[in-house]
């Protein structure tokens, strides 16, 4: 069965990670880190850039310099159940703000409807890696003066109006988990737009100490520890597989690119079926591709013709409102958010999907 997601540890990944083991620094804030980091700052266009355990931490991390705690956050349901939970974490409430269901982005309209004296921030999500409009949102967010957290877990490698996901927004935070185009097993980058929030994230995600501030003395060692952080660094190891990856990053998004054309193709000949809509000016880096259908259903129907020429067809999140957990927040009507939610339904569009086997998948999908 052919599958929507697949770990990729290529030859040079191993190499390094062997030679990081042999270095004696295996982990947080070595050299590896530092170079993953400075190339990353490269690929997106961004000099503050910071390596994490994971893009949960990113977001948190987001969360608390932005000062959520004890407001509300706007944000969609349509997501990775760690979105929202990160800002329940964080001690804030959460805001249910609706979708394009063209795009399973954040409506900015919507946004704008939902903003309240408590409101401390705007959560935005790239399903996908299809970028939202941010032009649109960061407007609205200067406006009532909160600023935009970007959860761009699915979107490195985007682009928007010609600059790459990770410089348009307050912060930006993107995952490195195991099945992201760019893995380090588990991880994470911040990336901020002002460098004091980069020099604060630096301090809380080692405890909330500034390693350049050591005071060195006879016997032992000391920092102005000023706040209390957590332990979210990244280690050498994992940047290191990070680090073999990046080499092949363009031809990934390529072949990525390439196959969704021919699903486009497919689909945009099917009166049935339609495909996750790109906005103007947004370069997806598709590390899913999103097919919707006319509802639950039609969607099943499809997810059977699939598995039966060996493809797995899936959802890839369920809308977060409806978690017990969440039941706490107020319930919103959300008529995008419903009408996506039972009718998305991805299919695999990875490296390991040949042009032939593509092929025969747009077959299903021009017929379907």
């Amino acid at each position: 069965m052919i599958p929507n997601y697949k770990v990729q540890v290529p030859q040079e990944s191993i190499d390094l990670i062997v030679e990081v083991l042999k270095s004696g620094w295996i982990g947080g804030d070595g050299p590896k880190v530092k170079e993953f980091e400075t190339k990353i700052a490269e690929i997106v266009g961004n000099k503050n850039i910071l390596a994490l355990n994971s893009g949960t931490s990113a977001l948190q991390l987001a969360l608390r310099i932005a000062g959520v705690s004890g407001g509300e956050v706007v944000s969609t349901p349509m997501t990775c159940f760690a979105t929202n939970a990160a800002i329940a974490q964080e001690g804030a409430d959460i805001v249910w703000t609706d979708i394009d269901p063209e795009t399973g982005n954040i409506d900015p309209y919507d946004i704008a409807k939902r903003v309240t004296k408590r409101t401390r921030a705007i959560m935005i999500v790239h399903w996908g890696g299809f970028p939202c409009d941010l032009d649109l949102i960061n407007k609205i967010a200067k406006v009532f003066n909160i600023p935009v957290i970007e959860d761009a877990a699915q979107a490195l490698g985007s682009e928007y109006k010609g600059k790459p996901i990770g410089i348009h927004s307050d912060y930006v935070a993107f995952s490195t988990q195991a099945i992201k185009i760019i893995n380090t097993a588990d991880g994470g980058l911040l990336a901020t737009k002002r460098r004091k929030d980069w020099e604060t994230a630096k301090r809380l995600r080692w405890y909330g100490i500034d390693r350049d501030k050591r005071i060195d003395g006879p016997t032992f060692w000391h920092y102005p520890i000023k706040e209390t952080g957590s332990k979210m660094q990244m280690t050498d190891i994992l940047a290191a597989l990070g680090l073999g990856q990046l080499p092949y990053l363009d031809d990934i998004l390529k072949h990525r690119r390439k196959i969704a054309k021919i699903y486009d193709k497919a689909i945009d000949n099917n009166k049935n079926l339609k495909r996750q809509k790109v906005i103007e000016g947004a370069k997806p880096n598709y590390w899913i591709y999103t097919v919707i259908t006319q509802g639950n259903k039609h969607r099943l129907e499809l997810y059977e013709k699939l598995k039966s020429i060996g493809v797995r067809a899936e959802e890839a999140h369920r809308r977060n409102d409806l978690y017990p957990v969440f039941k706490k927040y107020k319930k919103e009507e959300l008529p995008g958010v419903a009408r996506f939610d039972e009718s998305e339904i991805i299919v695999p569009v990875g490296q390991w999907v040949t042009e032939e086997k593509a092929d025969q998948i747009a077959q299903v999908l021009a017929n379907f």
